[in-house]
């Protein structure tokens, strides 16, 4: 595990445990998968694109994405979907509020995996969100609801805005870091195929606390492209929030200010649970608090978490301390660890710490030991 810490005074990473095939000591500089922690930079990706005058957030998706679509499968938005894909827009897809369903259910996830050494296009991704009933959870523009979906096809609009005629691993996701670039974004990769260890430092473990599957060598495609592909050391991904957010040196601060117009996920995964921007989260990381969360409260963040084959992670900005942090861990079978139980300690360490304020944040280790005392028993 990692937790990386960046303000104008402070800047570090610590890590502990070690490598599950060299035994080796994880260091700093080692790179994890970062999961759904990749869409804040599709989001910035997209808000770039704009800024430049290359997408507009209010027109139609499908105008840039149809023309690949149909190059690579014979399709269209409104062919997989339905005629109301016709109605979602650039903007509903990065602020989840196109309505459309979700790929990541289990019976696509578990195929993946077992075929993870093979190479899936991100029209696989879509393919399995068009199966879903319904397709539509709600009509473009009328509910917030989290969904990969929208990031899978957020990619082929920044793909169709700037090389229409190319294939999707063309796309240049890197190009958002400012320059110079940070020596801190050197190991930052956005994998798209080709065995994930050629980036990925630590190998994940997937699955139940017994019975898990290790994540290494599989192929990078996977991770679902402009979805959840980012592979980094914490520190990256401490620095890119830090740019982000309080340095604003990434995208323009009128931007950065509408990435933060928030409203409460109202269907589906986490309703009520967590507020959504544009490619950003209000999170809160103590079981104590109120929800939906608020910005300054404490225990709550503004960033994205992330939870992939083998991988959690949880990245941001609190306010608090005007600094940003990153915390991940190769695992994903204990889903409250890395927010509930890494970040929310070490909030209340920096709290004591930097302000010398004793902060009430109720983290959960009786949380995770009950899942994993749940996983001994389902196994014997």
């Amino acid at each position: 595990m990692q937790i990386a810490w960046r303000s104008d005074i402070e800047d570090f990473t610590v890590a502990a445990g070690h490598h599950a095939i060299t035994g080796k000591a994880v260091t700093a500089e080692d790179t994890f998968a970062f999961g759904s922690g990749t869409k804040p930079y599709t989001a910035v990706l997209l808000l770039k694109l704009a800024s430049e005058g290359k997408i507009e957030l209010d027109r139609p998706a499908s105008e840039y994405v149809d023309g690949i679509l149909k190059r690579m499968n014979g399709t269209s938005m409104v062919g997989l979907f339905g005629a109301d894909a016709a109605k979602v827009t650039v903007g509903h897809l990065l602020r989840m509020q196109s309505g459309l369903a979700d790929f990541d259910v289990s019976g696509f996830d578990d195929a993946l995996l077992k075929q993870g050494g093979s190479v899936h296009s991100p029209l696989e991704f879509l393919h399995a969100a068009a199966k879903q009933s319904p397709v539509f959870l709600c009509n473009p523009g009328q509910c917030t609801s989290y969904t990969s979906t929208n990031y899978v096809l957020a990619g082929f609009v920044a793909l169709g805005a700037v090389a229409p005629t190319s294939d999707w691993t063309s796309l240049d996701q890197a190009q958002i870091f400012p320059q110079p670039a940070s020596a801190k974004y050197q190991k930052c990769t956005f994998a798209d195929t080709g065995s994930l260890n050629k980036t990925l430092d630590i190998p994940g473990a997937a699955g139940s606390f017994l019975r898990r599957t290790q994540i290494y060598g599989q192929d990078a495609s996977i991770l679902g492209w402009t979805c959840g592909n980012l592979i980094a050391p914490a520190g990256s991904a401490a620095e890119f929030f830090y740019d982000l957010l309080i340095a604003k040196r990434i995208v323009p601060s009128e931007m950065v200010a509408k990435m933060q117009e928030f409203a409460p996920l109202n269907v589906g995964w986490a309703k009520g649970m967590i507020q959504y921007g544009t490619g950003l989260m209000i999170q809160q990381a103590s079981w104590n608090a109120t929800y939906p969360p608020v910005m300054g409260s404490w225990g709550s963040y503004v960033g994205h978490g992330g939870d992939t084959y083998g991988f959690l992670s949880e990245s941001g900005v609190l306010s608090q301390f005007n600094a940003s942090f990153s915390a991940t861990a190769n695992e994903e079978y204990l889903g409250p660890f890395v927010k509930n139980v890494m970040v929310c300690t070490m909030i209340r360490v920096a709290a004591k710490v930097l302000l010398d304020q004793d902060v009430f944040l109720k983290s959960a280790p009786h949380c995770v030991f009950v899942q994993m005392k749940c996983a001994m028993r389902c196994h014997a």
